[in-house]
Parts: structure tokens; C-alpha cells; sequence
């Protein structure tokens, strides 16, 4: 049965990457969660998606040059009505609210803009502590930082992500190791064979971002794995 991810949180209901929105997915009974991380200027693991906090914060600055300190104290409500004084959680916060649960969690390593040596690494240390091996699956479109985790021993999950039409995708995962496909929605409309292809590699197809439910439709209809998706309430309504 097809999962329900929700993409940043429930970030169709509330500000994305905030404790809130996370709360917000576990009790609309989501699957997992995807968030992203990124390392601040003192390299504390921050959950936040653009490498910039101004479009989710009040503050301006790089993540990289900012003290976590700093970042804290911004909000990051976004403008959401009933959200004022949200704040970007650090991923141990994060991994505290989860892990009593059952939902799988989808880390994005944002490392693909900036290169945050050692990310990777620290991630996987975190996951490591906290014993969440089986419910994690570390992403990332530097498809690098994914094999050197492999390589060095890691056993966390590994997902591709990727949005270019690439040619038998299944193949050049299973050279890196990783354990899941992680592309744009509608490459799967592109590469009909996809799905069976990387079942057959033992594979999962995790797609993103899905919110219209025609679409939602198609991709269950279509056999992936887990949609990420904005409100996981329509997934799980429509599977």
C-alpha cells in the first residue's frame, strides 16, 4: 500500500520544517515525514529548507554563516495566522518528537548547494543514537555525500534524488548503494518502466511533490512506494 509522506511536515497546514507542522502530520496519520537539514555557522543540525532563512523566517542571513544562537532566535511562522513564535527546531528536536512514533522519516541532506563537509556523517552518528536505522532514509541530490556514507559504512537507507529524465535510473542507484528512488512525479509520466524496473532491484519509488489528486491517483495507480506530499490527509483519503 502506497505511504503518505508529508513533505516538510504537514506544510499545507502548517509552516514547513517547524515542530508544528510535524505535530500536524502525526495526528493526520501520515506514513512518515520528509524534512531537510543544513549545518549553521556553529555546524548544529538545523531542519530548514533554503540555504537563506528570508523566506521562512524573519531574519536574513546565510544557515552556513549564522550561529545557531542566532537562528533560534527567528521566527518561523512564515506569516501563518496561530503560528507566531514557531522556531526552526534543530534535528535532534525533531528526532525527539518522532521517534515514539511510527512514522518513517525522510531526511533530505542539503548539501547539493553548499557543501557541508561532514553532514552526511553527522546525520547518520544521529540516527545511529537514537536507533532509528530501520525507520530512516537519508536523501539527497548530491548523489556523492550518499555513496561516500555507503562507503564508509553506513547502514542508514539511501535514497536518489533527482528530477532530470535519466536513463535506467535503477541501475546507477544499485552503483551507489542506495536503497530508494527519489524522483520529481512526473518522471515517472516520462520512464514507464520505472516502477517494475526498480522493484525488480529491490528498490523503493518515493516521489515528490504530490498535492492535486489527480495526480495523487496516477502515482498510486502507477504502484510507487510513498508519495510526499503537502496534505498526506489526501493520500491516505484517496489510496
Amino acid at each position: 500500500m502506497v505511504e503518505a509522506w508529508a513533505h516538510r511536515g504537514a506544510s499545507g497546514h502548517a509552516p514547513e520544517n517547524t515542530l508544528a507542522a510535524f505535530r500536524r502530520a502525526i495526528d493526520l496519520g501520515a506514513d512518515g515525514v520528509e524534512l531537510d537539514v543544513q549545518l549553521c555557522g556553529d555546524r548544529e543540525m538545523v531542519v530548514i529548507h533554503d540555504e537563506t532563512v528570508e523566506r521562512t523566517t524573519d531574519g536574513t542571513g546565510w544557515v552556513k554563516d549564522l550561529p545557531f544562537d542566532v537562528i533560534r532566535g527567528f521566527d518561523a511562522s512564515a506569516g501563518w495566522e496561530g503560528f507566531a513564535g514557531e522556531r526552526v527546531p534543530t534535528l535532534r528536536e525533531v528526532f525527539e518528537l518522532l521517534a515514539p512514533t511510527r512514522l518513517k522519516i525522510n531526511v533530505e541532506i542539503k548539501d547539493s548547494v553548499i557543501p557541508y563537509y561532514g553532514l552526511g556523517e553527522k546525520v547518520s552518528e544521529l540516527v545511529d543514537e537514537f536507533g532509528l536505522e530501520q525507520r530512516v532514509t537519508l536523501s539527497s541530490f548530491n548523489h556523492c555525500s550518499l555513496a561516500w556514507l555507503r562507503q564508509n559504512g553506513s547502514m542508514v537507507r539511501t535514497g536518489v534524488l533527482f528530477s532530470d529524465v535519466l536513463f535506467e535510473p535503477w541501475n546507477y542507484a544499485a552503483q551507489i548503494w542506495a536503497t530508494a528512488l527519489h524522483p520529481d512525479f512526473h518522471y515517472v509520466d516520462y520512464v514507464f518502466n520505472l516502477i517494475d524496473e526498480a522493484h525488480i532491484a529491490l528498490l523503493d519509488v518515493n516521489v515528490w511533490t504530490v498535492n492535486e489528486p489527480g495526480d495523487i491517483d496516477r502515482m498510486i495507480g502507477r504502484g510507487v512506494d510513498a508519495i510526499i506530499t503537502d496534505f498526506p490527509e489526501r493520500v491516505l483519503e484517496r489510496r
